[in-house]
């Protein structure tokens, strides 16, 4: 990521015009319940409410932006909600993810090719990535407006060829505040 991107975010996190990432993921939340605890890996955390509530349901939870505001606002929410988060700032384009480190690894509309491509070496046997991205789509669907920050369709499968796909699911969602949205969403599992 360039240092304009990271301005970029950083501006949206300051002008608090990022509100929808106030909110944890909903797929993950879903999910939660079915997976083993242990240490898990929240990358583009934005305001932390996803790590947030891995943390409150067990997880050791590390979690990465490249955002200091967004970073602030999430300590602050996560000492107000009693719960432990190890908050990195970091480029997650520079990122080297260290081998079999996590039992889970939570990527919720970030893009970054490379970065994925580390998913399985960093993950314990048995781990799982839960990954929801927007999708490109052929009528119009809230979200970003650049194809670039979306996936094309069948891609999720292909970027996460090294674990078992235990779900995958493309197509329209509505979102929290009735957004109609395209998304692209796996979870994948590390073999024994």
């Amino acid at each position: 990521m360039s240092q304009s991107d990271a301005a970029r975010w950083e501006a949206r996190y300051q002008a608090g015009t990022a509100a929808y990432a106030a909110q944890p993921s909903a797929f993950v939340l879903d999910w939660l319940p079915r997976l083993p605890r242990g240490r898990a890996l929240d990358v583009a955390c934005g305001l932390g409410a996803t790590a947030i509530a891995l943390a409150e349901a067990g997880f050791d939870v590390t979690a990465v932006d490249i955002a200091p505001t967004a970073l602030a606002r999430a300590r602050t929410e996560a000492e107000r909600r009693g719960v432990t988060v190890d908050w990195q700032c970091a480029d997650l384009s520079d990122l080297r993810l260290p081998p079999a480190q996590y039992d889970l690894i939570v990527n919720i509309h970030y893009v970054n090719r490379d970065l994925t491509a580390q998913f399985a070496e960093a993950l314990r046997p048995g781990g799982h990535v839960l990954f929801e991205q927007h999708l490109r789509w052929p009528t119009p669907v809230d979200g970003p407006g650049s194809d670039h920050f979306r996936l094309r369709p069948g891609e999720l499968r292909h970027l996460l060829w090294q674990l078992d796909i235990l779900h995958y699911a493309e197509g329209p969602f509505d979102g929290r505040d009735g957004e109609r949205l395209a998304l692209a969403r796996a979870v994948g599992l590390k073999h024994h």
